[in-house]
Parts: structure tokens; sequence; C-alpha cells
């Protein structure tokens, strides 16, 4: 599923996509993820776009955004990859 309907299913409870804020948190997520017994493979979407904006990475709330954590040569994808994807201890951009 996209990261757009991965948010509004969550909306549909009354919880949202996790916002990774800091490396700590980003260690705290990834170690929910495996409780829970999702693969290290395997993708998991987290709050945070650039689609309004290419390169300025916003909440979905709006708010700006500090810390990425982006891997390597990450955000690489341009206009097509506004998305903040974790696999497994590495983030990502992707559509």
């Amino acid at each position: 599923m996209t990261q757009s309907i991965a948010q509004a299913n969550c909306l549909a409870i009354g919880a949202s996509l996790a916002l990774v804020t800091s490396a700590e948190k980003h260690a705290a997520v990834q170690d929910f993820i495996q409780s829970e017994g999702i693969g290290q493979w395997d993708c998991v979407w987290v709050d945070g776009s650039d689609a309004a904006e290419e390169g300025v990475w916003r909440t979905a709330a709006g708010d700006g955004m500090s810390y990425l954590g982006f891997t390597g040569e990450e955000p690489n994808g341009g206009t097509i990859e506004n998305c903040i994807m974790l696999v497994g201890a590495n983030v990502y951009d992707d559509g």
C-alpha cells in the first residue's frame, strides 16, 4: 500500500504513522517493528513527505522535519519518491 493509504488506515483507527524525530526514536521504532515480527527486509512507512515541495520534508500535520536519518545517498528519488520508508535500520525515500 502507499504511504497515504497507510496514513489513512491509521487515522481511521485514531492513530498515525510513527514520526521519527531522532536517532533514538528511530532505534525505538525499529525495536518495535522487530518485536511485532516484521521482517528486516519488509518496508514500513513512517510520517514524512516532500511531495508539496521537493527537498522540504514535512510531517502529515505540515510541520517541518529536522531529523530525517536517510541512509547513504538517500533521498535520491526526486519528485517521484516523496515518502519516508524504513527497511530494517535503513531509511529511504520512496513513492
